[in-house]
């Protein structure tokens, strides 16, 4: 059964713009604890410079999400309107439709094979299918891939930043600086690895469920090319087999007609040819009879017998 709800898309697009709202809201509201825990020494600076790209790459990734969640918002809108037009039976069921959607790419690519009579290969059409929509989540998995890493990294250059700091007060002792230095790049190593694992974990599930939604996607589109597309086209080695076979079936009906007329003029010949000799004996005959007559006259009437032609 073909599942071409969108009510799973606009789910996950308002829980996305819950996230939003969420963050900003407690950013908002909160701004002065957030502004004091990245305080604004220089290490704190560093702070707000590496969480601030973490939130970037995080933010980055999931406006992408949101692209590629109302493109397939309207792949599902295009499949229900094909999907209802070939259930009328309509001749072209692509018409008027977005040359750039996936299932009317697919009408258009069976249709071009089954116009030279070649099989559609349905299964190279899904797998073409498939590496052009894993070239769409380029950005969305190199997101996933680098977000954690991302906090990692946060946190080793704070360390870097507080051992700095360690070696600096390790000379001078009194220098406050060199402390708040080693306070700094700790907080900083805390609060980096905090952002990235909470950017994660929302985007790692909001990533789960766009994986899930293309998949949908694509089975939709398999079915729709099986159920309607498919068997508009009857150019496939199976249908061409059982056209010769139909073919040849007819052909041994029409041979076998040809013979039983063969066989009937056959016997109409043998019987005309009987009645032809009985009319030549009947010829015959009536010669005979004639020429007995032509000598009764002859002789009642006492004529001269003619004389016979040279």
């Amino acid at each position: 059964m073909l599942k071409l709800n969108r009510t799973r898309y606009s789910l996950t697009l308002l829980q996305i713009l819950a996230v939003f709202s969420l963050l900003i809201g407690l950013v908002f509201f909160y701004r002065d604890q957030v502004t004091a825990f990245f305080q604004t020494t220089q290490a704190g600076q560093l702070g707000l410079a590496l969480n601030g790209a973490i939130l970037l790459i995080f933010l980055l990734g999931l406006v992408r999400m949101i692209f590629i969640f109302l493109a397939y918002s309207r792949e599902q809108d295009v499949l229900q309107r094909f999907v209802k037009r070939a259930g009328e039976n309509v001749s072209n069921p692509a018409n008027t439709l977005p040359d750039s959607a996936l299932v009317v790419r697919r009408y258009r690519a069976v249709q071009t094979i089954a116009n030279q009579l070649a099989p559609v290969n349905q299964g190279a059409l899904a797998a073409t299918l498939v590496a052009g929509q894993q070239a769409q989540f380029t950005l969305v998995r190199f997101v996933n891939s680098i977000l954690i890493l991302s906090g990692v990294l946060g946190t080793v250059i704070s360390l870097a930043v507080a051992l700095m700091g360690a070696a600096g007060l390790m000379n001078s002792p009194d220098n406050m600086k060199n402390m708040w230095d080693i306070i700094g790049g700790m907080s900083n190593s805390l609060s980096t690895t905090v952002t990235a694992i909470v950017c994660y974990v929302f985007f790692a599930y909001f990533y789960l469920r766009l994986q899930d939604a293309r998949t949908q996607l694509l089975a939709n589109i398999e079915d729709v090319t099986s159920l309607y597309i498919l068997p508009r086209f009857k150019y496939t080695e199976h249908n061409l087999l059982g056209d010769v076979a139909l073919l040849t079936a007819s052909l041994l009906k029409a041979a076998e007609g040809i013979t039983q007329v063969q066989d009937r003029f056959l016997h109409v010949g043998d019987h005309l040819q009987l009645a032809v000799n009985d009319l030549q004996a009947v010829i015959a005959q009536s010669g005979n009879t004639i020429l007995d007559i032509h000598d009764s006259v002859r002789e009642g009437f006492r004529l001269e017998k003619e004389a016979p032609r040279a």
